[in-house]
């Protein structure tokens, strides 16, 4: 006699074998395209790099635009005044770098004669004795220097002034027509992906632009403090060109962690020749300190809370970014990831990435 056997529901030997499957094609996939989009960067650097920093200072920007068009000044004419201010700004930077320029070139004999009676003092008080043919060798090889390579030196650096500007000059542009197109796109988007999927999209934009946004906050409310800090420090001692000092400190600052310090060097070698090593020595205790104490300890903290990135992929991505593009890429790595955040945020079979990256 047989007895039948009850039904019993199939076995799924791999329940969630079909998700898993899909999230390492999406991963896969995703690294491919990432290592394109990264061999792209590189081979047209020349393009993007000016492309992305325009498009950085329309986010820099953004802030004035809400408040001129609170004020009910309308978008295209808040926008002719923003590019004004910044084509202002532009010529400013660049008047006051030939000024400068033209205050080195008189100033260079006196620094010339200051390095020499410091190299002739640290000489003395070396603990073994310099023979006097050695003393005679130096001196003849720094007026060879001094006659030679601050000459070239000084031509690069004029040619490396002029490359700069054009360089601004294409990013100008770009911005131009950046601003042009930021108001049509919204309705390019509904009209290319209907009304469900372009509110989504937009929705998915909206989120990156307020998380740029707010870093970019962040980062010109420290960069202004640690700016005029610094003024403050330099204006005290009497150091020459102060405000350039200053500006460069402020713009280097937007470079997570190194910029700053990088940006403090270059007054701290020139009190060392221009006010002697004493004076040097507080200036750079100060201004490190201040560099210290803003970007070692207030800025990770505003910035990882705010953002909700994790510091140490934040130095990952500076390192990163510098390797590929240099200055300008260390001056982007925080909001490329950022907006790399955010895209696989929402993709659900990427959320435990961004999870993975997140500052909890």
């Amino acid at each position: 006699m047989s007895s039948a056997s009850p039904d019993l529901p199939p076995l799924d030997p791999l329940p969630h074998a079909s998700l898993f499957l899909r999230r390492l094609l999406i991963a896969t996939l995703s690294l491919l395209l990432l290592i394109l989009i990264f061999y792209l960067l590189e081979r047209f650097r020349s393009i993007f790099q000016p492309l992305f920093i325009g498009l950085f200072i329309t986010y820099l920007v953004r802030p004035v635009h809400l408040w001129l068009a609170r004020w009910g000044i309308r978008p295209v004419l808040a926008h002719a005044v923003i590019v004004s201010l910044l084509l202002l700004a532009l010529v400013g930077i660049g008047a006051l770098g030939y000024s400068n320029y033209q205050d080195v070139a008189e100033r260079l004999p006196v620094y010339e004669r200051k390095m020499e009676e410091l190299i002739r003092d640290a000489v003395k008080n070396l603990p073994v004795e310099v023979p006097e043919e050695w003393s005679l060798r130096e001196a003849q090889l720094n007026q060879y220097i001094s006659a030679q390579q601050w000459m070239t030196a000084a031509g690069a650096a004029i040619g490396t002034f002029f490359d700069f500007f054009a360089w601004l000059a294409v990013t100008f542009v770009y911005l131009i027509f950046l601003i042009i197109e930021k108001e049509r796109f919204p309705q390019r988007i509904q009209q290319a992906f209907g009304d469900l999927q372009g509110q989504h999209i937009l929705k998915v934009v909206e989120s990156i632009n307020d998380a740029i946004a707010q870093y970019i906050s962040v980062k010109t409310f420290v960069s202004f403090v640690a700016g005029v800090a610094s003024l403050i420090v330099l204006l005290l001692f009497g150091v020459d060109f102060a405000i350039t000092w200053a500006l460069l400190i402020f713009l280097f600052n937007f470079i997570p962690y190194l910029g700053s310090l990088v940006a403090t060097t270059l007054p701290i070698v020139l009190s060392l020749v221009q006010l002697g090593p004493w004076q040097a020595l507080v200036i750079a205790v100060l201004l490190i300190g201040i560099q210290q104490a803003i970007g070692a300890i207030l800025e990770p903290r505003m910035a990882g809370r705010r953002l909700g990135v994790s510091p140490l992929l934040i130095l990952l991505s500076l390192a990163f970014w510098g390797v590929l593009w240099g200055i300008v890429g260390m001056i982007l790595a925080v909001p490329m990831l950022v907006i790399l955040k955010i895209i696989l945020d929402t993709v659900r079979e990427t959320r435990p990435i961004a999870t993975l990256m997140s500052n909890v």
